[in-house]
């Protein structure tokens, strides 16, 4: 029977799947002939068998994480008494969960857009693969991304500490190059290894500690001089393969500012055996610039539907209303939560719709998990097919938020919702598909999505929940430009004050540690985040997920 989930890629039958040494010794014609290739080897996969340019896992592996969801510890609360409003941090980054992602195989296939008028960024990773007129610029990403390893997937610097490199017996780098083409360093079990000198803005080393001219290094980088790498190619101990962008560029740059910048190489070592696959995969999302869509974490909507009902005493299973399915993550937290669960969703995006089989792929994927196959049960996974005659239940409907209140089949929930927890749309940052029914399409100005979108989308979850119950919102401000936003929170909260609900605070939900804002902070700048929370001495950006409650 078809399956309606991916699996693992097959990247490693791809005719493109060369080592990354043969990509070096390739020249530009022959580079872009191979990016062409891989392009269209990736782009055939995902039209045809609905596999993204990710890794993933197979079947078992698929299983094997779900049947971890329902016993794993939801044990990441943290305290937080940074300011009023605060009802505490949710720190969880458990990997288990993000296999639902292979049931919605059309998430990088998201617009995640500025906020405003879209431009080259915000094109979504798919379309970066499937355009033609974005060819050349796939090419130039993959020359930078990859043939020069501006991320550092493959190669790693040569510093002065041999547990690093323990090829390396002292010798400054000039020498050291001398000596790897003597075949003096590359011996017994570093045979497979070679060097890549890649050149760089002289400040660029900077960050890595003081320079020392005399052992020819910043902090711990070994570093060569512009003269240097052209005496060693005129002496034949280099080869231009061995450089990764030589070019014609000048040994130094004179900005508009007036300042010139100096380039020196630093030398990197890398495997000749290791192929461009898998670490090529995080380029396609670093390289283009573009955002993926990130599914919402099932066990933080476990712990979410299960921690706020705890004060009702459970005699049927509870109603729990999500006005937005997103990708899955949620209603797979209700059919994990141990709490017995009637998960009721709303999603118009026609790309989650499975119309052979006529149901959702959040109907797919909630059977999935409770019965494990449409058809059987696969064999040799343990218990994780034990509970389904106790299995939490579920009905879907295909309505906008804004307009379900008019669905027949949806008021029966009036007044019977035991808890309400949404993501909705961030108004026309994520743009899920480019169908009619979706809000940004349907509302394009934010002050009329405001009105016709979340102010009825809200006012329906506050008729539809019970008396003494919770209504949790999920929502991000969208910043405009520097100091301007969508302010997505203050409107989400002033709607609910007015309809009558009781603000309790906020939960600060940790998206990405954010490296920067402590340099910020030691350099007296300020950051343009605008929700950070420090936990544990590291600064996190986070998304809020207000809290409130019927009386």
């Amino acid at each position: 029977m078809k399956k309606y989930f991916y699996e693992k890629s097959k990247f490693a039958e791809f005719k493109s799947n060369k080592t990354y040494h043969e990509l070096l010794s390739m020249d530009q014609q022959e580079f872009t002939d191979w990016a062409k290739l891989m392009r269209k080897e990736i782009i055939d996969q995902w039209d045809n068998d609905g596999q993204p340019p990710v890794m993933g896992k197979d079947e078992q592996q698929i299983i094997s994480s779900l049947d971890k969801l329902r016993e794993f510890p939801c044990d990441f609360f943290i305290e937080d008494n940074t300011d009023k409003e605060s009802l505490g941090v949710i720190k969880n980054f458990n990997k288990h969960q993000t296999v639902v992602n292979h049931f919605f195989p059309t998430m990088l296939k998201t617009r995640i857009t500025n906020g405003t008028t879209a431009d080259e960024k915000d094109l979504s990773i798919y379309e970066h693969f499937s355009q033609d007129d974005k060819l050349q610029d796939f090419v130039k990403v993959m020359n930078r991304a990859v043939k020069r390893d501006s991320m550092y997937a493959w190669c790693r610097s040569l510093t002065n500490k041999p547990e690093e490199n323990e090829f390396w017996n002292g010798q400054k780098p000039v020498q050291f190059i001398k000596d790897v083409h003597a075949g003096k360093v590359f011996t017994g079990k570093w045979e497979k290894y070679d060097i890549l000198l890649h050149k760089t803005k002289h400040d660029n080393l900077k960050r890595y500690g003081t320079q020392d001219e005399d052992t020819r290094t910043y902090g711990n980088i070994f570093y060569l001089e512009s003269d240097e790498i052209k005496q060693l190619l005129k002496d034949g101990y280099l080869n231009n393969t061995q450089i990764s962008n030589l070019g014609d560029i000048p040994d130094t740059e004179v900005l508009k500012s007036g300042k010139v910048n100096k380039f020196i190489y630093n030398v990197r070592w890398y495997d000749k055996t290791e192929g461009v696959f898998p670490k090529i995969v995080q380029s396609f999302r670093l390289g283009f610039g573009a955002q993926p869509a990130v599914n919402f974490p099932a066990l933080t909507a476990k712990w979410l539907y299960e921690k706020y009902t705890d004060h009702i005493k459970q005699d049927e299973p509870f109603t729990i209303y999500d006005s937005s399915s997103g990708w899955g993550g949620r209603i797979i937290g209700a059919m994990s939560a141990k709490k017995k669960i009637h998960y009721v969703g709303t999603d118009p995006n026609p790309d989650n719709f499975i119309d052979e089989l006529g149901i959702s792929r959040y109907e797919y994927v909630a059977d999935y998990y409770n019965k494990g196959c449409i058809d059987k049960e696969p064999e040799g996974f343990g218990n994780f097919f034990e509970s389904v005659s106790e299995s939490n239940t579920y009905e879907l409907f295909r309505d906008g938020s804004e307009v379900i209140h008019f669905n027949p089949d949806f008021q029966k929930y009036n007044g019977k919702l035991d808890l309400s927890f949404t993501s909705p749309p961030y108004f026309n940052r994520e743009q899920y598909s480019q169908d009619e029914n979706q809000s940004f399409r349907k509302f394009g100005q934010y002050n009329d999505w405001k009105d016709n979108f979340l102010k009825p989308t809200l006012t329906t979850i506050y008729n539809y929940t019970k008396n003494d119950r919770y209504i949790l919102w999920n929502i991000a401000s969208i910043k405009i430009d520097k100091n301007n936003y969508f302010d997505l929170e203050e409107d989400s909260v002033k709607i609910l004050k007015e309809l009558g609900a009781e603000y309790k605070g906020k939960l600060k939900m940790l998206m990405t540690q954010m490296v920067g804002i402590s340099l910020n902070k030691r350099s007296g700048m300020s950051s343009s985040v605008k929700n950070i929370v420090n936990v544990d001495g590291k600064d996190f950006k986070y998304e809020p997920i207000f809290v409130f409650h019927k009386k």
